[in-house]
């Protein structure tokens, strides 16, 4: 597996290149990008190569999926980008009921089905909405019940909601394809207070790094919702991690 950061990390940082800049000033080769930073495809990815890191990963979330798919497809062919999340429903538009998340699992196989085509594979990505419910009858459950669906799990979100993440990973464990590294603490909260740097929050790293290592994994990005010290987090989240695998994972 490979760590990598994660671009919503710096998002307050200015525009692309700046983000791009202080990600690879702390070490890293390898990123997963969000959106189109209002930017053609042909700027976006000239940034990025100009930047010499590589997009393992490209984040869109639900309505650009619907009104710019073509630059999607562009985007990440410019890139080489093998892997498309899709991440966010803004409240108003999640479903109230089973019939409803079908609906979204539907759409989300058919975006599937056409990034297949150049060969892409689409994950989707939690938060806490997708996690409630019974076992097998969650948001999450119903997507994945598409077989031509990923998953990018958030591992600082299955913290905050589900008494076991480790059995939640388990579960679904040959259909990841990467995770978000974010790390948290529950009884600080209920807002972005919760989210720690990596190796400051409760997460059995060692327990879920292996379950990781026994599945289709490849990536690590690291994650903090609302650092106040973006470069802090990046070095310590790469540090933490490049030590877990090494002692953990070998």
């Amino acid at each position: 597996m490979r760590i990598a950061a994660q671009l919503y990390t710096v998002r307050q940082l200015g525009g692309l290149a700046a983000q791009l800049d202080l990600i690879r000033a702390c070490g890293f080769a390898d990123v997963e990008t969000v959106g189109l930073h209002d930017l053609s495809p042909k700027h976006m990815a000239l940034q990025v190569a100009q930047s010499g890191l590589t997009v393992r990963s490209a984040h869109f979330d639900w309505e650009e999926f619907e009104t710019r798919f073509d630059d999607i497809l562009t985007l990440l062919d410019l890139l080489n980008c093998p892997v498309a999340v899709m991440p966010w429903l803004a409240p108003q538009a999640r479903p109230g009921t089973v019939a409803g998340w079908q609906d979204v699992a539907d759409q989300l196989s058919a975006w599937a089905a056409r990034l297949a085509g150049q060969g892409v594979r689409l994950a989707y990505h939690n938060h806490d909405f997708d996690l409630v419910g019974s076992v097998g009858e969650t948001p999450l459950d119903l997507i994945l019940a598409h077989d031509t669906l990923h998953w990018q799990p958030d591992i600082g979100w299955l913290a905050v909601s589900v008494p076991e993440p480790a059995a939640v990973l388990q579960r679904y464990a040959g259909r990841i394809v990467s995770v978000h590294a974010k790390d948290a603490e529950p009884a600080s909260g209920q807002g972005d207070d919760r989210w720690r740097n990596l190796g400051q929050g409760v997460v059995d790293w060692p327990r879920l790094l292996r379950i990781l290592n026994n599945s289709p994994c490849s990536d690590l990005f690291v994650e903090h919702d609302e650092t106040p010290d973006h470069a802090e987090t990046l070095r310590t989240g790469r540090k933490f991690l490049m030590g877990q695998m090494s002692s953990e994972v070998g």
